[in-house]
């Protein structure tokens, strides 16, 4: 019976594999959880046992099969086959458990599909953000723990010139083709009708604590074969209810006191990478855009819509709400079928021109801004190789001075719409030349950010077209400082945005809550545009359109009025942030809003 044994050690190993990676987790990223009682701490390991037998049972099926066949066959390509399976395994599974150690301090969620939508389209930006002491330890990691994978005992039983007698054979067999069919019960999570997925394994009021007890391969895995179940994903009610609240939440009808006597302004959007109202109020790191709060237009209860670059700029650009578990941008068919701002404008006689100081590759950024309506793309490839000093490509004042010099040299008499997605406030957070917070490199890179800002806008001003200009600013996404902060706060949200130009008057203030999303619906119009092709942009001027805020984060979800707010979690079925929303209406709203969208989306 030692295959018998050698099929359970196997399934033991494995299991044991995904609890020390827990124990790891919880050891690497301690501070966290210096508050969590040690109780909690070892309940972690129990819960997240489900999850951990789920992978377990999967790694186990292929050498239970080949289990099976040795009892009949033993030779070379056997044994071959049995030691590169575990060799791949070892190698994959340390990936996903080294990844998620790693990726957990920067993003705050267990490991999902979302590296593998970054690798697939630019594989030198995914890794931008990490030194090369960091690369190397991650390499070093990454090795280590597949070769102690990989050294752990999965035993074939030796050659035996003697097979099992007939009846010990059919034993055997029997034996081994149950325990095949029984991994159905960890990968399943049991007899019941519940399924294993990642929020099986919730228990905790502490989020952290929760994703410490995930299992990323799990979590990994379950999000790449859901990624494209758009039309079933989020079903909370009928459709016909979800039409009615939805109703009430949208308004795209022209308001008629806009600046129609601008002649076709030129419209500048800047998006700024993982600024918040946070750190704009870290005394001397933004004192340029402080300055713009009170020179123009200025949204104090303004939030963003998610926590990735390529969400935010879809939501900023198409006024399309961030989804949960996926990115449109990655899915060109969607992606291409949107509206924009950049095609809005391109009806109009506009000239428009996206500036990326990176890869433009990168997580399809190129398929959606070509698509969508720009017709000129400027990134990395276009500035001489001695400017991309970064990580991330070129720094955010290289860009900066090409785009002015790109309006000083526009005589072509058409208006122009120019949108730019800097980059240099991104981890590694490696700006050139500049030290005014020495101790501190990620305020510095702010700050860097920030100073280029200001001398663009300074410049800008000097400009005779200045008069006919509105400069749109606004981050991308939640905030990155201060880092460790869990998602379901919603000052991580709260962002600034800011309207100013030449006859935008200065020092107005407009408190209407609003999001990412609501940015189209209000420059078009300011100009007069019709957006009526943006159904979930509000206009935040017109006092007629509900206004309220949404956001998304992995697999969850929050709605924000001037009087209430909820945030809901689809994973565990719980709201951990409610304010003044009790009667649960305003829940109901943001899962029809949340619904409604991939209606959409299956649609397109």
């Amino acid at each position: 019976m030692k295959r018998i044994k050698s099929f359970l050690t196997i399934f033991l190993l494995w299991t044991v594999v995904g609890i020390v990676s827990k124990v790891a987790f919880l050891a690497i990223y301690h501070s966290l959880f210096k508050d969590v009682e040690w109780t909690d701490q070892l309940a972690v390991l129990w819960y997240g046992l489900r999850l951990d037998m789920a992978i377990a049972g999967y790694l186990t099926i292929v050498p239970g099969l080949l289990l099976m066949i040795s009892l009949w066959y033993w030779g070379k390509v056997l044994q071959w086959v049995w030691k590169a399976f575990f060799l791949l395994t070892a190698i994959a599974t340390a990936l996903g458990y080294v990844a998620n150690l790693g990726l957990y301090g920067y993003w705050g969620f267990p490991l999902d599909n979302t590296p593998l939508l970054y690798v697939k389209t630019s594989p030198a930006d995914a890794i931008a953000s990490l030194t090369l002491w960091q690369m190397a330890g991650a390499v070093l990691a990454w090795g280590v723990c597949a070769l102690v994978v990989y050294k752990l005992p999965h035993p074939l039983p030796a050659d035996e010139r003697k097979h099992p007698r007939g009846w010990q054979r059919f034993a055997e067999l029997v034996l081994l083709f149950v325990m095949e069919g029984a991994l159905l019960l960890p990968i399943r999570g049991g007899v019941g009708t519940g399924t294993n997925h990642t929020g099986s394994v919730y228990f905790s009021e502490n989020i952290r604590v929760n994703h410490a007890t995930v299992n990323p391969l799990f979590c990994f895995f379950e999000s790449v074969v859901h990624q494209e179940e758009i039309g079933t994903k989020y079903r909370f009610m009928e459709a016909e209810e979800a039409d009615r609240l939805f109703a009430q939440i949208t308004y795209t009808h022209l308001r008629k006191d806009t600046l129609r006597t601008l002649q076709h302004p030129n419209v500048i959007l800047i998006v700024l990478e993982s600024f918040s109202d946070t750190v704009m109020r870290v005394k001397g790191v933004t004192p340029h855009l402080r300055r713009m709060t009170d020179e123009g237009l200025y949204f104090t209860s303004f939030y963003a819509n998610s926590f990735r670059t390529d969400r935010a700029l879809v939501s900023i650009h198409s006024g399309l709400p961030a989804q949960p578990t996926m990115s449109v941008m990655d899915i060109p068919r969607i992606s291409t079928s949107l509206p924009s701002i950049a095609g809005q404008l391109g009806k109009s006689g506009y000239h428009t021109v996206f500036y990326y100081g990176g890869d433009i590759n990168y997580s399809n950024m190129r398929s959606y801004f070509a698509g969508t309506g720009f017709q000129k793309i400027v990134s990395d490839t276009d500035f001489p190789m001695s400017l991309r000093t970064g990580k991330w490509g070129v720094a955010d004042g290289g860009v900066f001075e090409r785009m002015l010099a790109d309006i000083k040299a526009d005589n072509s008499g058409h208006p122009f719409f120019r949108s730019f997605m800097t980059g240099s406030s991104h981890e590694p957070f490696d700006v050139p030349d500049y030290h005014k917070f020495k101790d501190d490199e990620v305020l510095n890179a702010f700050s860097y950010t920030d100073h280029c800002l200001g001398r663009f806008i300074d410049e800008l001003k000097k400009l005779p077209s200045w008069k006919n200009t509105l400069v749109a600013i606004v981050p991308d996404h939640l905030g990155a400082f201060p880092d460790r902060q869990d998602n379901y706060h919603l000052w991580r949200y709260h962002v600034p945005f800011v309207i100013l130009g030449g006859q935008i008057p200065a020092g107005v203030q407009c408190h209407t809550v609003g999001s990412q999303i609501d940015i189209a619906a209000t420059l078009l119009g300011l100009l007069g545009i019709d957006h009526q092709d943006f159904p979930y942009s509000k206009d935040l001027l017109d006092e007629q359109s509900p206004h309220f805020a949404f956001f998304t984060f992995p697999d969850a979800m929050g709605m924000v009025t001037d009087t209430s707010a909820v945030v809901y979690d689809n994973t565990d079925g719980r709201v951990h942030l409610s304010e003044n929303a009790k009667d649960g209406q305003l829940l109901r709203k943001a899962k029809a809003y949340l619904q409604k969208l991939y209606d959409d989306l299956d649609k397109r």
